[in-house]
């Protein structure tokens, strides 16, 4: 016989069913999972944060990241983050080295090891860092400091050497300009880098070639006159002036070269050598100004040796103007000197031999490092071998 469940029965049945439910889904989670930034909404009824992991068939390694941890309990409304750890492969300044990062592009991690935005890379900053990994190849940039004919401002390149750091940094070259360190060094973080700046300006000056006083013997006029046969001219000329230029600033002046243009005509005076006329005394039959030369220098070679520094000496004949206005004469005993004021006497003594000579200064010079006089051919030949060309001297100012 079958039973019969009476209706208020049944119905306390259901009841009960549905207030089991309702309690169930009352204890139910709404939480939200990310992995790699993409979010996930889940419902669960899981205590723990690895509890939920292992029922939506996440695996997190060793080098990944979760928060809050695994076994952190969880609340309605929790939020948990998954970030899975990537092997970035740098080659940073030549130097290699592997890190593993939960960064999702390049960016995040060059922003972790400080690297500039000037550096110069193999991948865009913006590369994203796939499950893969990414390898990237970096050159640094380099804070410096770039000083150009005296002027300084600071330039972060990726550049390796000098001369690349020039080149970015649009300085151009010349080859009288001069770089501190050289152009082969490499670039390193707070170096200075200085450009001498060098130019020479070439210029031009007229100058008068002074004439010279030539003196005639003639018997056609009494002993004791004179007279001017002809008059003198001063020749034309051109100086050629080179000025040294420095960061924009002049540091020398010198003068290279005289070119002659018109050469210039000698007095001619003649001197009388005839007998003397009773009826007139003798007399000059011009009052023109004669030209005088400077005193005579000495071709003595048993004067004492000269008592002062020592140098080097060269020697020169090529026909010129000297820098006092003189035609340079390779047989007379004159030198050349930077600073001595001219016609100054100098005694110069060959230590070797120990010959002396005075010379007198009309010229300035010479222009090569580490020598102190110019002779002339005729001075160096007096105490040296003038198949030489240059010799060890001591020298005295008289």
């Amino acid at each position: 016989m079958r039973k019969v469940i009476p209706l208020a029965i049944a119905g306390g049945v259901l009841v009960a069913s549905g207030g089991v439910f309702g309690a169930a889904q009352a204890l139910a989670k709404d939480i939200e999972v990310s992995q790699d930034g993409v979010p996930m909404s889940v419902r669960t009824w899981d205590s723990t944060v690895g509890d939920v992991l292992d029922k939506q068939g996440i695996i997190v390694g060793e080098r990944d990241l979760v928060a809050p941890g695994r076994d952190e309990k969880i609340t309605d409304g929790q939020q948990i983050s998954v970030r899975y750890g990537r092997e970035v492969r740098l080659t940073i300044d030549g130097q290699s080295e592997n890190l593993w990062t939960t960064a999702l592009t390049l960016d995040e991690v060059l922003a972790e090891r400080s690297i500039r935005d000037e550096s110069r890379m193999s991948a865009s900053r913006n590369a994203p860092i796939g499950r893969e990994g990414l390898t990237v190849e970096i050159q640094t940039a380099k804070m410096t400091t770039l000083v150009v004919a005296g002027e300084s401002r600071d330039f972060i390149t990726p550049a390796t050497t000098v001369e690349e750091l020039l080149k970015e940094a649009a300085v151009e070259l010349t080859p009288e300009d001069d770089t501190d360190p050289s152009l082969e060094t490499p670039v390193t973080e707070g170096m200075t880098v200085t450009v001498t700046k060098r130019e020479n300006r070439e210029t031009t000056k007229p100058v008068d070639i002074p004439f010279e006083t030539v003196r005639k013997k003639t018997s056609e006029l009494p002993a004791g006159t004179e007279k001017v046969q002809t008059e003198g001219v001063p020749g034309k000329g051109v100086e050629v002036w080179v000025e040294r230029m420095e960061n924009r600033e002049a540091v020398g002046n010198e003068r290279t070269a005289t070119r002659v243009e018109k050469q210039p005509v000698n007095k001619v005076v003649l001197v009388g050598t005839g007998k003397s006329s009773n009826s007139a005394p003798s007399a000059r039959t011009s009052s023109a100004p004669e030209r005088t030369s400077a005193p005579a220098a000495s071709r003595s070679e048993n004067l004492t040796p000269a008592n002062g520094a020592s140098c080097v000496a060269s020697n020169y004949w090529q026909g010129q103007m000297t820098a006092n206005g003189e035609r340079f004469d390779p047989s007379a005993m004159t030198a050349a000197h930077k600073t001595l004021p001219f016609n100054s006497r100098v005694k110069v003594t060959n230590p070797k031999n120990g010959k002396s000579v005075i010379v007198r200064i009309n010229d300035r010079g010479p222009y090569v490092g580490g020598r102190c006089l110019d002779l002339s051919r005729s001075a160096f030949a007096q105490i040296g071998d003038t198949s030489q060309g240059v010799m060890t001297v001591t020298y005295e100012v008289l």
